[in-house]
């Protein structure tokens, strides 16, 4: 909704206080999504109706503040500003930019494991089928003779030649 209403060519304000907003849903959902079971699809990951309104409000108040302090009895509007919120601020913007790498690491991590247990599983099948072939070798009592692999690394100075066998 931001995006639509606000982001307009060339202002560059606007375009990445939407991008701010993007990362955050982003780290939003793939936080929903750490709480469900490993092969839940992203599409089927909930999360809450406001979620969008509240990372907007954040994004905003972080960037621009809200109108601090207090109001002061018979002042009218008048507040007073209190200190120390442009350093809280800051620790926020720093805490919440840490949260969404954590989230990022967190979603390597599980795309890593996932990698790691296919790759698992696939050796286990080929030391299996190795295994089911040396077992039938044996039962069949055939007797293979393998070449010895030659393993010297070829000189680079002078080409191949092969030995003289007069």
């Amino acid at each position: 909704m931001f995006k639509d209403v606000y982001v307009r060519p060339g202002n560059k304000t606007t375009k990445q206080l939407h991008v701010t907003m993007e990362e955050k849903s982003t780290a939003v959902l793939h936080e929903a999504a750490s709480q469900l079971p490993p092969k839940t699809p992203i599409e089927d990951v909930m999360v809450p109706e406001d979620a969008g309104f509240q990372i907007m409000t954040d994004v905003l108040n972080q960037n621009y503040g809200r109108s601090g302090g207090n109001v002061v009895r018979g002042m009218g509007k008048a507040r007073i500003r209190e200190t120390g919120t442009s350093s809280s601020r800051s620790n926020t913007t720093e805490v919440d930019a840490l949260k969404v790498e954590v989230m990022q690491l967190r979603t390597e991590d599980a795309q890593m494991k996932v990698q790691l247990r296919a790759q698992a599983k696939e050796l286990n099948t080929y030391v299996g089928r190795v295994q089911e072939l040396v077992q039938d070798i044996q039962t069949s009592g055939l007797q293979i003779s393998l070449p010895v692999p030659h393993h010297a690394p070829p000189s680079t100075s002078e080409p191949h030649c092969p030995a003289n066998t007069e």
